[in-house]
């Protein structure tokens, strides 16, 4: 019996496996849609309440597990910010310093932070596609599944977003960033 098997059948120790191993991604994404490290925190609560309740309508022959996660994710976020506006970003993720230098690390989180505010100008439709796609890796395919629209919106909603981002980072000199 897998892992996912057991957390199907109420096994507590498989589901706290799960939520270990996914705890993060969630936490990121969560933190890219609704802007700040305190409010996604409290969605990862959230995600994976509702991954132990809906533990018996997840269906593994109709997708990936984190198919089905990132839903949930995206779902949460959507209801957390039709509930409060405007989304505004703070707190961007904290690196640890001991496995890089000073330098890098300013470097990174200045970079991090540019991206972070051009994602938080975005409407939520093309912020979400761009977190799934860019931050997640998902296919196309995967963020049709997960959003429940056909691909071609996927896909429109991705150029449009990034020619927002390209559009923002021209305004701003900075291009190349």
């Amino acid at each position: 019996m897998t892992q996912k098997e057991k957390w199907q059948s109420g096994d507590m120790a498989a589901f706290e496996a799960l939520f270990r191993q996914y705890e993060r991604l969630v936490l990121s994404n969560a933190y890219l849609m609704v802007g700040s490290r305190e409010e996604a925190q409290d969605v990862v609560q959230d995600v994976f309440s509702s991954v132990w309740k809906s533990r018996n309508s997840f269906d593994a022959e109709k997708a990936k597990f984190t198919t089905w996660l990132h839903a949930i994710t995206v779902n949460e976020c959507a209801r957390r910010r039709r509930k409060k506006q405007p989304v505004v970003v703070r707190d961007v993720a904290e690196a640890d310093l001991a496995d890089e230098g000073f330098e890098n690390h300013v470097m990174k989180q200045e970079e991090r932070e540019r991206v972070a505010a051009a994602v938080k100008k975005l409407d939520n439709e093309h912020r979400t596609v761009l977190v799934l796609r860019y931050f997640n890796d998902l296919s196309y395919a995967e963020i049709a599944q997960v959003l429940g629209i056909p691909l071609g919106t996927v896909k429109s909603r991705i150029n449009k977003g990034i020619r927002s981002l390209r559009e923002q980072f021209l305004e701003t000199g900075e291009a190349g960033a």
